[in-house]
């Protein structure tokens, strides 16, 4: 949804003298019975629905109250006349902070992040200031809003997975233990609250059915049962206020500079991890952010998006963790839902994959590779066809050395010297582990051992063969394997990581 105040959107269709009114909510469509206009119960009925958008208040139409478009007015920024114009692009944002129960107002200075699908998170972010209370901005330091509704458990205030709770744990484990690498900080984290029937209420999938007088309920389990429409999984409404503000990671001018802020998101990834407990699980191209002190600077990564994020001590290890993250990024045992634990290995994997994916498609403008090339290139296949037939073919392209070689780094873009080793070095620490090689079952990789730091030794020596197994998650597995070696795999991919920064700058 294009509008960044709307939580659902109400709607109307008419196909030929039949009249239907739509609810459109992060998970479904939803369409009344037919109002025929032809006979006078339609007409009723129709001129019934308009009666009550007309008189019902703004937030019964899908509009959000904490979220205003700013007057032209108020907005130094927009000029022209004073004539009370509404601009469409900047609004005001109150910000609930669930720890100090204070609300900050905030003033929006561009969007970075639209909600473009019609179904789920909906997750927006805007680059805004504090809101001075005078109808104009205060000078403080710019922020990013984000704003989505995201997937919770009921109730939602002890839902596990609340990115809000981790931001916290995040901020107060480096406000008492300052790290050298950057890291979302969060200023002010809540879910949005709103009025209803005079008492405050967290908005969720179940505010919007309350208000309209329905009780959701839960999906059925079983995939293969029928379900009503009131079947809705529970979302729940968070907006987030933190810095630094960061831009696209395609903003890097080269691949040295890429390289820099994928070793400093990753040296973040790891302090979390340790230092707080929490596994990310979504490395992803949107969720690395590059972040820069000045013009001539070296770029710095951030990390965002903790959506998908866990606290290690209370994930239940033993049940199979469900499946997150971006697709063509995914780890193959986070794709295929394997009954082993995800671990730190999986989302190193999807670094791998990111490295790739940039180096195949481009990481500026001026190497972007055309959609119709990039059909032309195995690692399509990452991204197209069902969570199996991707699974498979990452484990094919990953599972030799040679192979990887030839479908993958062999198709990166022409101009890159420092990425093809970056991806080679990774590959050989994820996949050349002499314990656990390769991707398929009963197969090596490598000739050597991974743990080699030698400076020159970025080269293929492996061969793939063909084992004629299916992979099946079982104990032979690599990947259910290699999470018996985390430790040691961790400690060589952190290897790789200090040896290909050093590069890096010596390039800048």
């Amino acid at each position: 949804m294009r509008q960044p105040n709307r939580r659902y959107v109400w709607g109307l269709t008419i196909c030929a003298d039949e009249v239907y009114a739509c609810l459109m909510l992060n998970d479904g469509f939803f369409v009344s019975p037919a109002m025929r206009i032809s006979e006078p119960g339609g007409r009723k009925m129709l001129i019934s629905w308009l009666v009550q958008w007309s008189m019902c208040p703004e937030d019964r139409l899908g509009y959000d109250p904490t979220m205003c478009r700013v007057p032209n007015s108020d907005d130094a920024d927009v000029g022209g006349s004073n004539s009370g114009k509404v601009d469409d692009k900047r609004y005001t944002i109150d910000c609930y902070d669930d720890k100090s129960q204070e609300t900050t107002t905030y003033i929006t200075k561009r969007t970075i992040m639209s909600a473009d699908d019609m179904l789920g998170r909906h997750t927006r972010c805007f680059v805004a200031t504090r809101h001075s209370g005078s109808g104009t901005e205060s000078s403080a330091n710019e922020v990013v809003i984000k704003d989505a509704w995201s997937p919770a458990k009921h109730p939602p205030l002890e839902d596990p997975r609340d990115e809000i709770k981790l931001l916290r744990k995040i901020h107060d484990t480096f406000e008492q233990d300052t790290p050298d690498h950057i890291y979302p900080n969060m200023l002010v984290g809540s879910h949005v609250r709103l009025d209803q029937k005079d008492k405050s209420v967290i908005d969720t999938t179940d505010a919007i059915f309350n208000a309209a007088g329905v009780d959701r309920i839960d999906p059925p389990s079983d995939p293969g049962t029928t379900s009503a429409w009131k079947h809705q999984p529970l979302r729940a409404h968070r907006r987030i206020a933190m810095s630094p503000v960061g831009h696209s990671i395609k903003t890097v001018q080269n691949e040295a500079e890429l390289i820099i802020v994928l070793v400093e998101a990753m040296n973040c990834y790891s302090s979390v991890l340790s230092q707080c407990g929490v596994l990310h699980r979504d490395i992803s191209t949107n969720n690395i952010l590059v972040v820069r002190d000045g013009k001539d600077t070296i770029p710095r990564g951030l990390l965002i998006d903790f959506d998908f994020a866990v606290n290690v001590d209370t994930h239940e290890r033993s049940a199979r963790p469900e499946r997150s993250g971006t697709m063509p990024f995914m780890s193959i045992a986070n794709i295929l839902n394997l009954d082993t634990p995800r671990t730190a290995l999986d989302d190193w994997e999807s670094l791998l994959y990111v490295v790739c994916w940039l180096a195949t498609v481009g990481i500026t403008s001026s190497h972007r590779v055309p959609d119709a090339e990039l059909g032309k290139k195995p690692i399509k296949y990452w991204r197209i066809g069902s969570p199996e037939e991707i699974a498979e073919a990452k484990r094919n392209h990953m599972d030799s050395a040679r192979i990887f070689q030839s479908n993958i780094v062999e198709k990166f873009c022409a101009q890159y010297k420092l990425l093809p080793r970056f991806a080679i070095a990774l590959h050989k620490a994820l996949f050349g582990n002499s314990n656990c090689p390769g991707a398929l079952l009963g197969l090596k990789v490598y000739g050597g051992d991974s743990s080699d730091d030698d400076d020159d030794d970025d080269s293929f020596n492996g061969d793939s063969g063909d084992s004629g197994n299916k992979p099946t998650g079982g104990p032979n597995d690599p990947l259910v394997k290699r999470n018996a070696h985390v430790d040691e795999i961790l400690a060589n991919l952190e290897k790789v990581l200090g040896k290909f920064k050093r590069k890096a700058i010596t390039v800048l």
